[in-house]
């Protein structure tokens, strides 16, 4: 089983936010993508959060648990980064080989994030420095950091191909269980000026409803430049 943490989330809206996005509605929007992709698969996957929930450390340790977490199955814990010269990260678990971070980072830059590092991180008393790394179960468990929100190139790949991003990470889990990868199946639309959601859902014969969902937007404002999927 896959366990998709979107971190932060409530009145935590996380560090890697900026006047785009607020780290915790696209770390639930990757989330809620990846779990979807999990499904067409056939991949088990459950997430830590559906809403925009506030889950402080014990609390999401604990929902890890309750969704059934063991030692074999994958964790990934999705974030964004809030100041730095940019690119990507994955830390994993001193449980863990490298073997599924390294193919998460590959598959990453071959979708146009540069990856500045993966790596393991231990803390003072010689575990894993970071909390979801150290106290949950599965042993093959990571941080992946997308990006910066201060620097402009991350920001503008998030903003138009945050899909690309989660779809990288998607692929490499497949391959890493050996389940035949199959391609997403949908079209892809850049926001512009005056458009809404009605019009939108219109061009395309679908409905402001379906549109919601695959985008994971908790409201009809959308913003010119930003990308949806349909």
């Amino acid at each position: 089983m896959i366990i998709i943490d979107a971190g932060h989330g409530g009145w935590d809206p996380g560090g890697g936010s900026n006047e785009y996005f607020k780290e915790k509605d696209l770390t639930k929007k990757i989330s809620d993508y990846q779990k979807r992709r999990f499904d067409e698969l056939g991949i088990p996957s459950k997430r830590t959060r559906t809403t925009d929930e506030t889950l402080n450390p014990d609390k999401r340790i604990e929902r890890i648990s309750l969704l059934g977490a063991d030692y074999d199955d994958i964790l990934i814990s999705n974030h964004i980064n809030n100041a730095g010269t940019g690119g990507g990260e994955v830390i994993y678990s001193l449980k863990s080989t490298n073997a599924l971070p390294s193919s998460i980072g590959r598959n990453l830059e071959s979708v146009g994030l540069p990856i500045r590092s993966v790596y393991q991180r231990m803390g003072r008393t010689g575990k894993d420095f970071y909390f979801i790394l150290r106290e949950t179960l599965p042993a093959t468990s990571m941080i992946i950091e997308y990006g910066f929100a201060n620097n402009e190139y991350d920001t503008n790949l998030l903003r138009t191909r945050w899909f690309d991003l989660a779809e990288a990470v998607v692929k490499s889990i497949a391959e890493y269980l050996g389940v035949e990868y199959t391609l997403p199946n949908y079209s892809v639309y850049t926001v512009k000026e005056n458009d809404t959601l009605s019009k939108i859902a219109n061009e395309f014969n679908t409905t402001i409803d379906n549109i919601k969902i695959n985008n994971s937007l908790s409201s009809d404002i959308i913003t010119i430049g930003d990308t949806l999927i349909i």
